[in-house]
């Protein structure tokens, strides 16, 4: 329902309107539910608040990167130029393989077509165009018969 940063927040306010830890929890329960953060979470942060804390994102820890960094390190290599393989992604990136294909494929959405990744989903434009051209050939159909489908020509694009 809410996110951790949201209910870090919430629980700042409250222990500046001066709650107590057992209130804020309640608080957060009522408004969370099942997804609230523990008692002693909330604990952690009034203390950590009470001792002059501001920010209620995490900190950054030391260790492997985000993933987010590596999402952004993979794509800023795409937007210069969207005919590398994996292989050269992984390389330029200093990630493996397997984890540059998940992020091309699920972080990204992207999918490999005539040697060149685009994204998998089309955009709202995208899908409009297409429903105004199917829904343009629907009515031809209606209109003009079998004689609208033997002018019909298939081609292939690969």
């Amino acid at each position: 329902m809410f996110s951790k940063q949201e209910q870090r927040s919430w629980i700042k306010i409250e222990f500046a309107r001066g709650r107590t830890e057992r209130q804020c929890h309640q608080g957060l329960q009522e408004a969370c539910g099942e997804s609230a953060l523990p008692n002693r979470t909330l604990g952690r942060w009034i203390k950590a608040f009470n001792e002059g804390r501001q920010n209620v994102a995490d900190m950054r820890r030391p260790g492997l990167p985000s993933v987010s960094e590596e999402v952004y390190a993979v794509a800023a290599l795409l937007d210069c130029d969207r005919c590398h393989t994996i292989r050269e992604l992984a390389r330029d990136a200093g990630l493996a393989y397997t984890t540059v294909l998940h992020i091309l494929k699920e972080r990204l959405g992207m999918r490999k077509i005539a040697s060149r990744w685009v994204p998998h989903d089309f955009t709202e434009m995208q899908k409009w165009l297409r429903y105004d051209s199917a829904r343009n050939h629907f009515e031809r159909l209606e209109r003009e018969g079998k004689a609208f489908l033997r002018r019909i020509i298939m081609l292939d694009e690969t």
